[in-house]
């Protein structure tokens, strides 16, 4: 490995290298890589946390999306979601259908030939 000016910029002759230095070179440079990623990460951190102290929130209330003041509450979920919804209809072989939805086949042909959906209605 030579040096080159007094730029501390290392060169390499990848040709020369052995698969086993190549393997060496690969984990120190991927191991320096995570050091300086870490390094990185954590200056911006201290540099969001006092950004959120000059605004008096805490770092944790940004990244969780709270604010200092209680909002409104959250949406209450119904009692009958998820749940199945009675049948309205009953078509001539027992099938149902609960008039949501898109309507049946057996439905659509009945009201091709002409008869009425409250025929079928329970």
């Amino acid at each position: 490995m030579a040096e080159t000016g007094t730029t501390s910029k290392v060169k390499f002759d990848l040709d020369s290298m052995t698969a086993q230095d190549l393997t060496a070179l690969i984990a120190a440079a991927e191991a320096k890589r995570a050091e300086k990623q870490d390094e990185a990460r954590n200056a911006l951190i201290e540099e969001f946390r006092e950004k959120a102290a000059q605004l008096g929130l805490p770092l944790e209330a940004l990244l969780t999306n709270q604010s200092a003041s209680p909002g409104p509450a959250a949406r209450r979920t119904r009692r009958d979601a998820g749940g199945s919804v009675p049948a309205r209809y009953r078509g001539p072989n027992g099938e149902t259908w609960s008039g949501r939805g898109r309507m049946p086949k057996w439905l659509s042909a009945m009201e091709a030939e002409g008869r009425k959906r409250e025929e079928f209605r329970l």
